[in-house]
This record gives structure tokens, sequence and C-alpha cells, in this order.
């Protein structure tokens, strides 16, 4: 097992001591495909005696399909967190890993020529199409002089895919109406993949392969000789028409396709189309703010406490958006909050953060039942629920100085 981890710039090298059992923390479901891959990680803000450490030697897997909740109070290092995964905010040492692409520290063009401006350009086109944010603040995200049409397009303006997205969108529907149909296990078999690979197979090229998805298993099922083939066969064949109907279309007219589509998806209509964003309630405002990121069709979410802001009645309307939309769209979260009960709504591990420290990561249910680390238990405890014991609303109160966290000082996993 290594005890250090190096790391060699063109100015020096470093080496750092590996904490007590990281490796078995970040290494705890082998089974599992890992999207994003966060490695001794520090963001500094600031220089010299004004030098501030928002980020301490952080490490995190994020599982391709989950939703991890990131929790932690004000200034804890959450949102610094989710834009360095972005590449909003620099950092200074360790590495971001997104599938084989590395997040360069800084996205800077810079002096780079040849393969080296090939390279940024090529990470810069992945960053953009397959990793989104949303942000706290909706009312100011968006901008108030463009009308919804214009904001939810903007991003298939800049990448000019629309045609890609509203094509692969229309294939991933037809092969999860097959799934609802009761025709997984065979796709499974034909396609040769595991059960937990079958979205990501047609996924993995950017492009869906139509000859493989109506043609080929259109004729897989003929073959099969079953009392619901037929069904099948006119099924594919049917949406095998639509689809070519969808190909005659101008770009023009797929993008409107995909916009209103995404609206549909958060409870809006083509109707909002026209109006400007101030024009909208705040919870209304961040539903067009989720529209913009996943028209994408993007891989990675980082949502930054994305209902902090709005009514406590709305909350749980956008959190089942959230829900809503991972599943259609096979989408990985990253949900930060600084309420812990109602990241455990929607999270399938949550990760606690205290002051650019990671404290503890776990499945939500042992995070949440079986807290390890008094901070969490002091998160917990801060929103009184009904089964809170009588007293003071304050509950459990965290006192750092019982560990004293630094560079050096870190959680023993």
């Amino acid at each position: 097992m290594k005890k250090y981890y190096k790391e060699t710039t063109n100015f020096k090298t470093t080496y750092r001591p590996i904490v007590e059992g990281l490796d078995t923390m970040l290494n705890a479901y082998p089974e599992r495909d890992v999207l994003v891959q966060i490695r001794h990680l520090d963001i500094i803000y600031g220089s010299g005696f004004k030098k501030f450490r928002a980020i301490n030697d952080l490490s995190l897997n994020i599982y391709q399909g989950e939703v991890l909740g990131l929790v932690g109070e004000s200034g804890s290092g959450k949102s610094t967190t989710g834009r360095a995964i972005v590449g909003l905010t620099p950092y200074q040492h360790g590495h971001i890993k997104l599938e084989d692409v590395v997040v360069p520290r800084k996205f800077s063009r810079g002096f780079k020529f040849g393969k080296k401006l090939q390279d940024y350009k090529k990470t810069l086109n992945y960053m953009a199409n397959k990793v989104q944010m949303i942000f706290q603040d909706p009312a100011n995200s968006l901008n108030p002089n463009k009308n919804i049409e214009k904001v939810v397009s903007e991003g298939l303006d800049n990448l000019k895919n629309s045609r890609l997205i509203a094509l692969a969108t229309f294939d991933l529907a037809v092969l999860k109406e097959l799934s609802t149909k009761g025709y997984k296990k065979e796709l499974c078999t034909f396609l040769k993949v595991a059960e937990k690979k079958y979205y990501s197979t047609f996924e993995s090229s950017h492009v869906f392969n139509k000859k493989t998805l109506y043609t080929d298993v259109r004729d897989y099922f003929a073959k099969a000789n079953k009392p619901e083939s037929k069904e099948l066969v006119k099924f594919l064949n049917d949406k095998s028409k639509e689809r070519e109907k969808f190909e005659k279309m101008s770009d023009k007219a797929l993008k409107k396709h995909l916009i209103v589509d995404i609206l549909k998806q958060v409870g809006l209509d083509k109707s909002v189309l026209s109006r400007y964003p101030l024009e909208f309630s705040g919870g209304q405002q961040q539903r067009i703010g989720i529209s913009r990121s996943i028209v994408l069709r993007p891989k990675m979410l980082v949502a930054d406490e994305p209902i902090s802001a709005l009514d406590v009645s709305i909350q749980a309307q956008v959190v089942n958006i959230f829900n809503e939309l991972k599943e259609k769209f096979n989408l990985t979260i990253l949900f930060i909050a600084h309420d812990l009960r109602m990241v455990e709504y929607i999270s399938d591990r949550i990760a606690v953060i205290y002051k650019g420290t990671l404290l503890e990561v776990g499945p939500t249910h042992e995070v949440v039942k079986n807290p390890l680390h008094p901070y969490t238990k002091s998160l917990l405890d801060a929103v009184p629920s009904i089964e809170s014991k009588k007293g003071s609303l304050i509950g459990f109160v965290y006192d750092p100085s019982m560990h004293k966290y630094t560079k050096e000082v870190q959680p023993v996993w």
C-alpha cells in the first residue's frame, strides 16, 4: 500500500502522506463504475498572508448513476468543490478526473499550440457537453434580457448539436419503452452487456446506433418466434418511421422541439417561451435553470444548493423533479445542500464536509441512522423533527476544537 501521494509539476515534486484507511474508503464499491474521481484536492483562494485554504486534501469518488449529497454548513467548501468539478474554480494540488478526462487546474487558452491546443479544445468540448451546473440563485443565473427560449437554448446554440441530442433523446426513449414492455433481459443478452451497463452501451459513443436499435434488434426479435414478437417488430417499425420524419426536420425545428420537451419535463409548457425570467417566481426560475442544464443531456450534473432559496412547499416539488430527471436521463448528480434532512430524501450516498475537510461518507441510511462523526450528528440535530426529544431546539453542537483538523491532521477512515 502506498504511503505517499506524489505529484510532479514543471517546477517541483511534492509528496503528501496518505491518511490511514483512505484506499479502503475509495474502493468500498469495486463493482461500480466511477464517473468522477477526486484525489488529494487542495483549493486555495488568494496568496501571501491573505491566502485562504478552502479545500484540504479532498479525495472522493462519484459513481455512475448515483446522487451524492454533499452537506455542510455555510463556508465549508461545498460550492467550491462543485465549481472545481465543472472547471469554474482553479485548484492547486491533486487532480479531478471525469471518466478518462482530467479537468485542467485552470481553464485558460494561454500559450497553447499544436497538440496541446487540440487536447485543450477536446477537454473544453467534453466539459461543455457532459458536465453542467445548476446555480443557487436562479434569478442571478438567468439572463434577464433574453426570453426563455433563448435562455434554455443557450448551450445548444453554442455547441450546435441540437440534431444529435434530439435524435439521441428519441432513441433513448424508444429503448426505455422497450424496457417497460419487459424486454430488458432479452436486450441485454442481445447486446452482450450486464444490466447495469444497459443504457451506457448506447451512450458511450455519444451517438446512438440507428442500425443496432431499429434493424438488428427488430430482426433479433423477429427470428425469436415468440408470441409477442409481431407486436414488438411492429412497434420498432413504427418508431423507425417516426424517426425518419424527425430526421427530415430542420435544425431550428429540432431545437425548438427539444426546448419544449425539456420544459414539459419540469412542469412548464410552450406558452412560457416568449416570456422573460423576471416574470416568474423563484420556483419557476429554478425549473428554467434545470431545463437549461438538462437540455444538453449531460452525464454529470452539479446542483449547487438548488432549493435553499425556495419556499419549503416548492423545495419538495423541485427535489421530485430531480428524481424524475435522474431516472429518465440516467444522470449522475452531485447535490449540494446544508439541510441534511432534505438531502436524505434524494441521495443514494451522503458526504459530510467541514471547513474544507471531508469528515464522513457512506450510504444515506447509514449516515442518517448511525452518524460516526460528531459534526454529522450536529447537522442532523440542527433540523427539528417530530421525533426530536423535548428541550432545546439547538440539539447537539459540534466543538471543532476536539479535532483541530489542518493540512497535516486529517480524519482517519
